[in-house]
């Protein structure tokens, strides 16, 4: 920089544009809510995981716990280890060696540390990449104002701000993994520009902390940096002849550059072929027949059958290929949020048989203006004549390339998934940028604004559908309060009678049937108020239940001992809750019968004209009714509101009062049925309802 503004105008669009994307990335991380210690779902499960692999590594093992991982652990020899790589584990370590207080509820905070990281490399990446592609020229208000527009779509336009939305470990790694993997590339540039020692070691550090955060990325950012160590090499070998009047303590130094780059990247890549193999003695595959999900679910076994005993290969290319990048991979909607994922799951092509798939968004509906410049920039890196400083823009080119190359092989559609094509869009949309404002074009004073334009609108446009996407997610996988509050504004903004949210209720006295994204269905008389989430293996979440109430007054003269029936919940198993009076002195406890057996509550004591109320309470937070007596949660049993059916797909379950609440034996008891308060959403959406069906 020649003078002070242009310096000026760098800092001032770097600040601009972190805080057009930081702003909207963090209020999707703690859900426009002020708990840096969210969780995805209340019982913190999968966002505690690698605080047990943390704590799994302070007890000198790589295994953990058996069945703490639930569906996701790998048993090996009676052992169960966890396939995600060790990095944003080995990150907690420090906390947990001062305190396990934060256990489980660390993710947000280590996602915002990613997201600083992805911040401070990307600009700098940004401002790198500009000096080599216009050297020496000043930064005028238009790359001002274009870099601005970059970095607010870096790093709140990607998909990284809809994996902000579930603190838990899926998305956690991908935030990791995307930004160690920016910061790699940044590394590798300044390495091919100029191969210093301080430089290397960089590279070296955050290829090996992406090896072990994600292999494939950790694997692509290895390899490139090993080829450009032999370009070194080769490099130095071409001018080593001209140089032997030099000093050769001098061409020594020089020749040692080459090996520590290819030890940069040949310690990352050992590094992470050794973890894998210690586990699962592969150097990068986990052995999926061995996973508990594999065990437990028969279409997974399938895939496998089907697949060659993997679920990964290129039979899947064309799938990938279509759902990540086909340009109508989104949903515009008349209702708040407005902007969704499509409302069905991906679809399989070319006779592909898919392990999972869920409803994804593409690359093309959501990230628009990276995508675009991504591909301006292959017009300058394909050019056979470049500056040796442009040329060296393909190094990190290619890494990003490969980066997300990897998924598009893997026979599980996710919409997380895309953000393995973050490296690639931040590092070729930079490039592209950087290109474009060296072109010359007709009416500067007109395409100059018009370009800007949309540069800011398509950034802002990423920005709203990362966010309400994220919002959406957020709410229906977490579900009790956010998922109520998230209905209750939706309700608001776009509710009321003939309005395009009461459109989308339907009721009726059983429980719902099929439906498609966002559909609402009422049960009875707001007995439950459900929401289809568009997905194939849980189609309906629950909102809200009214209470269910039993008052039971014992009127005995003489105490008789016997099983009163309450409830029955009817779903992939009947089960009875009943009131059993002891035969021995007179008290009461609550029983739950199930295929499993019985499950029973704490004795309490029963007298004459002393009242007794049993109280259904539905939890969805945590996936469970209550069952409380006389409001003591020392005597609660728990029914699940939900579970998984054979084939692992979420039924429903519903419960009622039993009709003949006097089961022949406790005739000495008078019991009063009554429904707790109409849920406040439910008696909105019920009202507009009704008014929409009276006037049609």
């Amino acid at each position: 920089m020649t003078t002070a503004a242009p310096q000026r105008r760098q800092n001032v669009a770097s600040a601009a544009g972190l805080l057009l994307g930081g702003v909207p990335f963090l209020l999707v991380l703690i859900n426009f809510r002020s708990d840096v210690l969210r969780t995805a779902v209340a019982p913190r499960f999968a966002s505690n995981f690698f605080d047990i692999q943390a704590s799994a590594f302070l007890d000198g093992r790589l295994s953990v716990p058996n069945g703490i991982l639930g569906i996701e652990g790998f048993v090996i020899d009676g052992q169960t280890f966890m396939y995600f790589p060790p990095f944003p584990a080995i990150l907690r370590i420090p906390i947990q060696l001062v305190t396990h207080e934060f256990d489980g509820r660390l993710t947000v905070l280590s996602m915002a540390l990613a997201w600083l990281v992805l911040a401070v490399v990307s600009t700098r990446f940004t401002w790198l990449v500009r000096d080599c592609l216009r050297p020496e020229r000043d930064v005028s208000r238009t790359d001002a104002i274009a870099a601005a527009a970059l970095i607010g779509a870096i790093t709140g336009g990607t998909v990284l701000t809809f994996d902000a939305s579930l603190p838990w470990v899926y998305h956690e790694v991908y935030l990791w993994a995307s930004a160690l993997a920016v910061g790699a590339a940044y590394w590798l540039l300044r390495v091919a520009l100029n191969p210093t020692l301080p430089s290397t070691l960089w590279l070296m550090g955050f290829t090996l902390s992406t090896a072990l955060t994600r292999t494939p990325g950790g694997w692509a950012m290895s390899g490139t940096v090993m080829a450009l160590a032999a370009w070194l090499a080769l490099r130095h070998a071409r001018g080593a002849s001209g140089a032997r009047h030099r000093p050769r303590r001098r061409r020594v130094g020089k020749a040692r550059i080459p090996i520590a780059v290819f030890a940069a990247g040949a310690v990352p890549l050992l590094a992470s072929v050794t973890y894998n193999w210690v586990k699962f003695g592969h150097p990068y595959l986990f052995p999926l027949e061995s996973q508990v999900w594999t065990q437990v679910n028969e279409h997974r076994r399938a895939a496998l059958e089907a697949n060659g005993g993997t679920i990964t290969g290129p039979q899947f290319l064309e799938t990938t290929l279509v759902n990540y990048f086909r340009p109508n991979g989104i949903r515009f909607v008349d209702y708040f949020p407005y902007i969704t994922l499509p409302s069905e799951p991906a679809q399989s092509y070319g006779g592909a048989f898919l392990d999972q798939t869920y409803r994804t968004g593409s690359v093309t509906a959501f990230m628009p203006l990276l995508l675009l410049l991504s591909v301006c920039a292959l017009v300058v890196l394909l050019r056979r004549s470049l500056t040796p400083a442009a040329a060296a823009l393909r190094w990190p080119a290619v890494a990003s390339l490969l980066v997300g190359g990897g998924v598009l092989g893997y026979g599980y559609i996710a919409h997380r998934y895309t953000s393995d094509f973050v490296p690639m869009l931040v590092v070729l949309g930079t490039i592209g940028l950087w290109h474009v404002t060296t072109w010359s074009l007709p009416w500067p004073r007109v395409v100059r604004p018009a370009f800007l334009v949309g540069m800011v609108g398509l950034t802002a446009y990423s920005i709203a559908a990362q966010m309400a996407t994220g919002a959406l997610a957020a709410a229906h996988t977490h579900r009790g309060d956010e998922l109520t509050s998230f209905l209750s504004l939706q309700e608001r903004l776009s509710g009321g009678p003939n309005s395009p949210v009461s459109r989308l209720v339907s009721r009726s006295d059983g429980l719902p049937g099929s439906g498609t994204a966002d559909d609402l269905h009422i049960t009875g008389d707001c007995a439950a108020l459900y929401v289809h989430t568009g997905d194939q293996y849980e189609p309906w979440n629950l909102v809200e239940q009214r209470d269910m109430i039993v008052d039971l007054m014992p009127t005995f003269t003489n105490y008789k001992p016997g099983l009163l029936r309450l409830f029955q919940q009817f779903g992939v198993e009947t089960r009875e809750v009943s009131l059993e009076f002891d035969a021995v002195a007179p008290q009461a406890r609550l029983v739950v019968e199930d295929r499993d057996g019985n499950f029973y509550s704490p004795w309490f004591e029963v007298a004459r004209d002393r009242p007794i109320r049993v109280t259904a309470h539905a939890r969805p937070e945590f996936f469970e009714t209550r069952i409380r007596v006389n409001d003591d949660p020392q005597y609660d049993l728990r029914l699940p509101v939900a579970e998984w059916n054979r084939d692992w797909y979420s039924d429903l379950s519903q419960l009622q009062f039993r009709s003949a609440i006097d089961g022949g034996n406790t005739d000495h008891v008078r019991a009063t049925q009554s429904w707790g308060p109409v849920p406040a959403v439910c008696g909105r959406l019920s009202d507009d309802h009704a008014v929409s069906v009276s006037r049609r």
